[in-house]
C-alpha cells in the first residue's frame, strides 16, 4: 500500500465504511492525520452519497434506538446513544450527513455521529415568549436539521406555532441554530400553519419542508413549503398536476430527490418524484400502489418511500410504523422484509456512515473564515 500513489491510494480508502477506516487510524499517525483531515471526511461523504453506499435505517422506538444497515437488512442492532442516561422517550429531529439530530421530551438535544460514536449537547435553546398568553397557546413546535453548503454549516431550525383563540390566526415563530457559531438567532416567521403539528421538516436540495396551510381553519388546499438554509428564508414548493379528488399530502426523500406521497384515504397512493429540484415539470409520478390489491394485513395508514435497492428496480417502504416491504416497480408487487425483533411501532430514518465530527474544529473554522474574506477581497480587485 506505502508504493501506491497516494491520491490512488485516497481514491481507494474513501470507497471504504467507517469501520475499517477507524481501525486504520491505528496504524499510523499519519493515516490518523488522513481520516481526520476535512478533505477526506468530505471526499468519503461525497462518494457515499453519491454511491447511495454506507446507509444503514434508523429506527427509533420510545427512548431506544435501533441500527440496520440497508445493503444487508440484517436484525436491528441496539445503539448505546448519548440521551440514554436521561430515560426518557427520544425523537430524532432530523439525518444529515451521518449526522443525527436526536431529543427527548425534557428538550436535551445532541448532534451525534452514531458511526465514529462522537456527539455534542446543544446549549440550552429558550423558548419564545408568548406576548399574548391570555388569548394564544402554543399549538405546536417542530424542528427540521439539514446542512448550509454555501457556509458549511449544520443547522437546526425550530418552528413554534402560537394560535390565537381569539380571531383564529397564528404566528410562526422560527429560530435557527448554527454549529459552526454555536449560537441560536431569529429569523423570519413562517406565514404558513402546520398540517401536522408532530412532523419535522423533511431535507432535500438544501432545504427543509413542512406541508402547510395559509388559513387556520384549513379552507384552502394544503401546500408544501421549504425553509432554504443557505439564505434562511421560505418559499413555496410547486406541486406536481394530480387528480381532483382530495387527498392527503406528505413529503419525504427517494434516492436523493425529493418526494411527495399523495394518499387517497385508504382507495391508493402516488408516490412523485421531483426530478430536478424547484421544477414543477420535473415531477414525475414514479408508481401507484392499489389498496385492495397490493396490500394486506390491514389498511396503510401511513406509508413512506425509503430507498432504492442496490439494483434500482425496488424501493423500500415503511408502512403504518410497523412494518418494512419492498415494492418492486416492474412486476408492481411487494414483499415483506423480515426481521427478527423488529421493533414496533418505529419511525425509521436513512443514515449514512460519515466521518463528519459532531463538533466544529475552530482552527479549521477560522481559516475557512480567513479563506471567504480573501476570495471577497480578490473579487473587489
Amino acid at each position: 500500500m506505502a508504493s501506491l500513489p497516494k491520491d490512488l491510494l485516497i481514491c481507494i480508502l474513501c470507497h471504504l465504511p467507517v469501520k475499517p477506516l477507524l481501525q486504520f487510524r491505528a496504524v499510523s499517525k499519519s493515516w490518523r492525520h488522513l481520516f481526520d483531515s476535512p478533505v477526506f471526511v468530505h471526499l468519503h461523504l461525497k462518494n457515499s452519497i453519491g454511491t447511495g453506499s454506507n446507509l444503514a435505517l434508523i429506527l427509533q422506538k420510545d427512548s431506544v434506538l435501533y441500527s440496520v444497515e440497508l445493503d444487508l437488512l440484517n436484525d436491528p442492532v441496539e445503539l448505546a446513544h448519548p440521551l440514554m442516561c436521561y430515560s426518557h422517550r427520544i425523537q430524532v429531529l432530523g439525518s444529515c450527513n451521518g449526522l443525527l439530530c436526536i431529543a427527548n421530551v425534557a428538550e436535551d438535544i445532541a448532534f451525534w455521529n452514531p458511526a465514529i460514536r462522537q456527539h455534542k449537547f446543544l446549549p440550552f435553546l429558550p423558548a419564545e415568549p408568548n406576548k399574548n398568553s391570555g388569548s394564544s397557546y402554543l399549538g405546536a413546535r417542530v424542528y427540521g436539521f439539514g446542512y448550509d453548503q454555501v457556509h458549511d454549516d449544520h443547522k437546526l431550525v425550530r418552528i413554534s406555532q402560537f394560535i390565537n383563540l381569539r380571531n383564529d390566526g397564528f404566528v410562526s415563530k422560527v429560530k435557527v441554530y448554527s454549529l459552526r457559531e454555536n449560537e441560536l438567532r431569529d429569523s423570519e416567521d413562517m406565514p404558513y400553519v402546520l398540517c401536522y403539528t408532530k412532523k419535522n421538516g423533511t431535507l432535500a436540495s438544501g432545504c427543509l419542508h413542512w406541508v402547510v396551510n395559509r388559513k387556520f381553519k384549513f379552507d384552502d388546499a394544503d401546500l408544501i413549503v421549504a425553509f432554504d438554509l443557505t439564505v434562511e428564508r421560505f418559499r413555496e414548493v410547486p406541486m406536481p398536476e394530480c387528480a381532483v379528488e382530495k387527498f392527503q399530502i406528505d413529503v419525504g426523500v427517494l434516492g436523493g430527490c425529493f418526494c411527495m406521497v399523495a394518499n387517497y384515504y385508504d382507495i391508493h397512493v402516488d408516490v412523485w418524484v421531483m426530478k430536478e429540484y424547484g421544477v414543477k415539470e420535473s415531477w414525475a409520478k414514479l408508481f401507484t400502489v392499489e389498496q385492495d390489491v397490493i396490500f394486506f394485513g390491514g389498511t396503510f395508514k401511513y406509508l413512506r418511500p425509503l430507498a432504492y435497492s442496490k439494483s434500482g428496480e425496488e424501493v423500500l417502504l415503511e408502512q403504518n410504523h410497523d412494518r418494512l416491504v419492498w415494492y418492486d416497480l416492474r412486476k408492481k408487487k411487494i414483499k415483506n422484509v423480515n426481521l427478527a425483533g423488529l421493533p414496533a411501532p418505529f419511525e425509521a430514518h436513512i443514515c449514512v456512515g460519515s466521518l463528519v465530527p459532531a463538533e466544529v474544529n475552530r482552527e479549521d473554522n477560522e481559516k475557512q473564515q480567513n479563506l471567504g474574506a480573501e476570495k471577497i477581497k480578490s473579487k473587489k480587485r
